[in-house]
């Protein structure tokens, strides 16, 4: 096996949330301690969104359903957020659209199943890695 498969990708959403953890400790530090109106970087919490949403499309492929939710989610805070008022109430069928879209390119372009990480029943180990002592293994007894 080449070792780049075995290595997992360096940006994923674990990656993405102990991010944000931090980035909003950090804020709210500086908040509390009274050294920075923190309050104003708390308005653009839509890029956490998109960030989840850029990772999960960087794991699973471009059609990743996870990850155009989370940027779905994340456009509909921006625009929220920054927006004229009135926008999103106006616009949101545009989401339907784009949800729509994703579901029929997928289908149209099937993903290749991921394997699942962990298993319910995982097969029990062989008699070459017993830890029973009075069982003959190919272990280094002490």
């Amino acid at each position: 096996m080449n070792i780049q498969e075995q290595r997992p990708p360096v940006f994923s959403a674990k990656l993405v949330l102990g991010l944000v953890v931090i980035a909003g400790g950090l804020i709210l530090l500086l908040d509390s301690l009274h050294w920075y109106d923190a309050w104003h970087l708390l308005a653009w919490w839509p890029l956490a969104l998109a960030a989840f949403g850029l990772a999960r499309l960087a794991q699973d492929g471009p059609l990743s359903l996870r990850g155009h939710i989370w940027l779905g989610f994340a456009v509909a805070g921006f625009i929220s957020q920054f927006g004229p008022w009135g926008l999103l109430e106006r616009w949101w069928p545009i989401f339907l659209v784009w949800g729509g879209a994703v579901v029929t390119l997928r289908a149209i372009f099937p993903q290749p199943k991921r394997a699942r990480r962990c298993q319910r029943n995982p097969p029990s180990p062989g008699p070459d890695v017993s830890c029973d002592p009075e069982h003959e293994s190919t272990q280094v007894k002490p």
